[in-house]
């Protein structure tokens, strides 16, 4: 239940329930009991104070609900009363009170209107509107009061902008350090991280490194405080490690540290006064700083939600991309098993013959499109690749026979160049498979295509190279284009090096650097590709500890490596895949 919750339900019920008058109980007494703590060091006569805390709870209440504002206004009078026991009638009181009650509804309403519901601070620019309601809200609190005590006859003895100043001063500073933290405890998720932080062993260190630099600081004292600005530091820190819940906690013990230093030592009252100053730029300082850490902390948290979702739709992506051969291949045996048993006749004994080897190639198809799901799946998941020794040239032949069909219809060639006696590399042969038969489907494509373009540039030529009315046979014969892939494998003592060419229109260095990547951040140099198979394959060579990479230059290139030698045994960081 966001922000209005416990306490909302409290503060709304009606006024004759028992409920309003707890809150009200409990608010009074914590309200009088933060009044006589930070009763310290009054402004002589209108017994202005250095730190007022109190401001935060009553603009805190009146965030919850602004039907209490009476609750507001008696806590202040009951203070003026029993614990400042300024002088003056009742009327001037009265008056002052009614001013800062209607100043602390101005801030509570500004802080809803600029922060929303919930309250929470979502960047700088939240940050940056409470800080400006805080400066603003306490200077109007700080001209309401002295300025009502002044007009009622009970001017402040100094200059009355001295006393203005303070009283603005304490307020800020009271409600920079403790306003946060009342609305942080109003709402579980915000009181979970100041529980989580004070948990911490690191917190503890921090807080303990405070309390040294305050014994140290308020030790030399005497009339300077010059090493004061230390104690920036370890607010930074929690700051940078807890956030804005750091920001607050370590700000909190700085200024309670403070306070009890100033009330137990002789200390000018002018050095006080600085020493808030300095409280107050300490914990801006801090709060500004742990807005941007718990900003870039969501960022973060964002960011891995949407890799996640990339991440899953790259697997649905791949899936789809390897699962089309196998089922059109199914498709096709289909139908070829549909003309080899005619519903009209029984077969012959020829296609009798031929009925059970189609058969064994649709659930070869069949079983190979569930393992490439299940590695595929496992891969995308973990990165796991199952290690197992892989026979290269075994390897390149069931390359080569998945593009067989495709190679003799359209007239391609597919050549080889691979040593004797490769030696066996380690690897998942699923997934080395995908890679193989993707390389050369791309590089089919690329010639292909450049075939055909090449076929089309030279008809046009070859009509406009012929006079009219020559005879066909004084043409020159121009040979048809042919779509070319060469594929070449190279060893060496640590590793295994494949090169797949085409004689394709070739790459250009932007395209060599973009066609790796998915087709939401890099190209498809298919018409109607989905762009995932290389950056697919990509991934699965570097899983195995190789690298992929594209060659620009006037044809196609593309290259990977494998890792030679047993992973197990030579302390691989790939050996973590092996099952």
């Amino acid at each position: 239940m966001p922000f209005r919750n416990r306490l909302s339900a409290l503060v709304r019920a009606p006024l004759w329930s028992p409920l309003p008058w707890v809150v009200a109980g409990a608010y009074l007494a914590l309200f009088l009991v933060l009044d006589w703590v930070s009763f310290g060091r009054p402004l002589e006569g209108l017994h202005i104070t250095p730190w007022n805390p109190q401001p935060a709870l009553a603009v805190a209440l009146l965030l919850a609900s602004r039907r209490l504002w009476w609750v507001v206004f008696v806590a202040l009078l009951a203070a003026e009363v029993l614990v400042r026991g300024v002088p003056g009638d009742l009327f001037v009181m009265t008056l002052a009170a009614a001013a800062l009650t209607c100043s602390y509804l101005a801030m509570a309403a500004a802080f809803e209107r600029t922060l929303g519901e919930g309250w929470h601070f979502r960047g700088g620019r939240d940050m940056s509107w409470f800080l400006a309601i805080i400066v603003i809200g306490a200077m109007f609190s700080s001209g309401v009061y002295v300025g009502a005590y002044a007009v009622g006859g009970l001017p402040p003895p100094g200059p009355l902008w001295l006393a203005m100043a303070r009283y603005w001063l304490g307020d800020v500073v009271g409600m920079l350090v403790t306003l946060p933290i009342l609305v942080a405890m109003m709402d579980a998720e915000r009181r979970q991280r100041l529980w989580h932080a004070l948990r911490q062993r690191q917190a503890w260190l921090i807080g303990a490194l405070i309390v040294a630099q305050l014994g140290l600081l308020l030790e030399r004292g005497g009339g300077s405080f010059d090493l004061s600005y230390l104690l920036l530091l370890p607010v930074i820190w929690a700051s940078m490690r807890f956030g804005v819940a750091g920001a607050v906690l370590a700000s909190l013990l700085t200024q309670i540290g403070l306070i009890v230093g100033t009330q137990f030592g002789p200390h000018d009252d002018r050095l006080v006064f600085e020493l808030q100053l300095l409280m107050a730029t300490i914990t801006t300082t801090a709060l500004l700083l742990g807005v941007v850490v718990d900003e870039r902390a969501r960022t973060d948290a964002e960011l891995r939600r949407t890799l996640r979702l990339a991440a899953a739709g790259q697997m649905s992506a791949a899936l789809a991309h390897e699962l089309s051969q196998p089922l059109n291949a199914i498709g096709l045996y289909a139908q070829a098993l549909d003309l080899l048993a005619p519903k009209d006749r029984g077969p012959s004994a020829e296609e009798a013959a031929r009925l059970p080897d189609v058969a064994r190639r649709m659930a070869a198809e069949a079983r190979r499109a569930s393992e490439v799901i299940k590695r595929l799946r496992d891969f995308f998941r973990s990165g796991d690749t199952r290690l197992e020794p892989v026979a290269v040239q075994q390897l390149v032949e069931d390359a080569l026979r998945a593009q067989a069909t495709r190679v003799h219809s359209s007239g391609a060639r597919i050549t080889t160049a691979l040593p004797e006696n490769l030696p066996e590399v380690w690897a998942d042969p699923v997934q080395l498979q995908v890679v193989l038969r993707n390389l050369l489907a791309n590089a089919l494509d690329a010639a292909l295509d450049a075939a055909v373009d090449a076929s089309l540039d030279t008809a046009p030529d070859a009509a406009r190279a012929t006079p009219p009315g020559a005879a066909a046979a004084a043409r020159p014969a121009r040979p048809a284009p042919v779509a070319e892939v060469g594929l070449q494998a190279l060893a060496d003592d640590r590793q295994l090096t494949f090169i797949v060419t085409d004689n394709g229109l070739g790459l250009s260095p932007a395209m060599a650097a973009a066609i790796l990547e998915p087709a939401a951040g890099g190209v498809s140099t298919k018409a109607g590709g989905m762009g995932v198979g290389l950056s697919i394959c990509r991934a699965i060579i570097e899983a195995h500890g190789g690298r992929l990479w594209a060659e620009p230059g006037p044809q196609g290139r593309l290259c990977f490596t494998l890792p030679l030698g047993n992973p197990v045994h030579d302390g691989d960081p790939i050996a973590r895949a092996q099952p």
